[in-house]
């Protein structure tokens, strides 16, 4: 048989068979049996491949759809339903592996049909459980639908051989596989940084990276459990199969984790009562250098007022001194000028000549008026306008 690309080197040893076994749903009381062709099966040849696990072929002339049973691939054609991971490449493997006109010989076990009409079959090609080999790439998982089990434990040995070698679904070299995206979330999970941001707005933006590998922690143990709500069943099944080896290194990251995310809070809250604290004493040291700026500013404005006043005192001072000054100055002057002119008068006395004394001048008697002038009129007087005289009215 051809190696498949899906092949790789084993990084790790998985549980037994028996723990597979039971997370299927079905028990294993030994080694897995081999069923074997069968006279009782019946010879097909293929027409078409319909996905990984379903195929059209021709029994005397009539078509077939064959689904392959106790073997589950992702979907690829389901309705309402993404394409699921690896789902291409299983289809295209049992495409190479059955191509079209390629004979097969078909076995079947309890029911021949399912409910949507298919009809169940073990697919051998050459003697090989095509079934198996989907499962043995780690393109498929094995399932059980009971009564069917008759090739459960032959794909379920084959599934075991892909986890051993970490093959297909159960590579963590393939991006959209659980295990890749496990140990995608581990590494995440260990990026989460200690304590040492320098600021709150730093040990915010590292909480916050935090919270980011948290959540694909989280989401990455989801993929851990058998329920699935994306309906992704065979990731379901991979994600139980590998959870006995991934689980307990995810729980660990994630503890350690969630612990620096702890220690990282703490920081932040240490980091914003220190900036919290810093920013009030700045606030105060502004406070008290804006006062002591208004107090500095009010003193110089006190001194240039000071000064202009003692200058103007000075000046007005001076301006005083200036004004007695002149005042004796003028006083002194009127002192001489009067001293000059008693000097000067004595001199023009000494020079004159002795005069006579002047007569008195003669006087001139006015005879005496008497109060009326009309003497002994005592009648109504009629006052002329001014009224200072008057004469008796007519």
């Amino acid at each position: 048989m051809t190696p498949s690309p899906w092949r790789k080197s084993p990084r790790f040893v998985v549980a037994a068979v028996a723990v597979a076994v039971a997370l299927s749903g079905c028990t294993s009381g030994g080694s897995a049996a081999v069923d074997t062709p069968s006279s009782s099966g019946a010879d097909a040849t293929v027409v078409r491949v319909v996905d990984g696990d379903t195929l059209v072929a021709s029994l005397d002339g009539t078509e077939e759809t064959i689904r392959l049973l106790n073997v589950d691939t992702p979907e690829t054609k389901k309705p309402n339903t993404p394409v699921q991971c690896l789902g291409p490449e299983a289809t295209e493997y049992l495409r190479q592996r059955l191509p079209a006109g390629t004979g097969v010989h078909l076995e079947y076990d309890v029911e021949r049909t399912d409910r949507y009409d298919r009809t169940l079959a073990g697919v051998y090609l050459d003697g090989d459980l095509v079934n198996a080999d989907i499962a043995r790439e780690g393109l498929g998982v094995a399932v059980l639908f009971e009564p069917n089990h008759r090739f459960h434990d032959e794909v379920l040995a084959a599934q075991q051989e892909a986890l051993e070698e970490e093959t297909g679904l159960f590579s963590a070299t393939v991006e959209c596989t659980v295990p890749a995206q496990i140990e995608s979330a581990i590494d995440q999970l260990a990026t989460v940084p200690t304590a040492t941001a320098q600021t709150s707005a730093e040990a915010s933006g590292l909480l916050s990276g935090a919270a980011t590998a948290l959540a694909a922690g989280k989401a990455a143990d989801l993929l851990l459990g058998r329920t699935d709500d994306s309906g992704d069943a065979v990731r379901a099944v991979v994600g139980s199969v590998v959870a006995g080896k991934l689980a307990p290194r995810l729980s660990k990251a994630t503890a350690a984790a969630t612990r620096q995310e702890g220690i990282l809070k703490e920081r932040r809250q240490l980091l914003v009562t220190r900036e919290h604290e810093a920013a009030v004493k700045a606030k105060a040291k502004a406070k008290a250098e804006a006062r002591k700026k208004t107090e500095a500013k009010a003193a110089a404005v006190a001194a240039q007022q000071a000064a202009a006043a003692s200058r103007a005192a000075a000046a007005e001072a001076a301006r005083q001194e200036k004004a007695r000054i002149a005042e004796r100055q003028r006083v002194a002057r009127q002192a001489a000028q009067a001293k000059e002119a008693r000097e000067a008068a004595k001199r023009r006395t000494r020079k004159a000549p002795a005069q006579a004394p002047a007569a008195p001048p003669a006087t001139r008697k006015v005879p005496k008026k008497t109060g009326t002038p009309y003497p002994g009129y005592t009648g109504p007087r009629c006052y002329a306008p001014g009224g200072r005289t008057w004469k008796p009215c007519p």
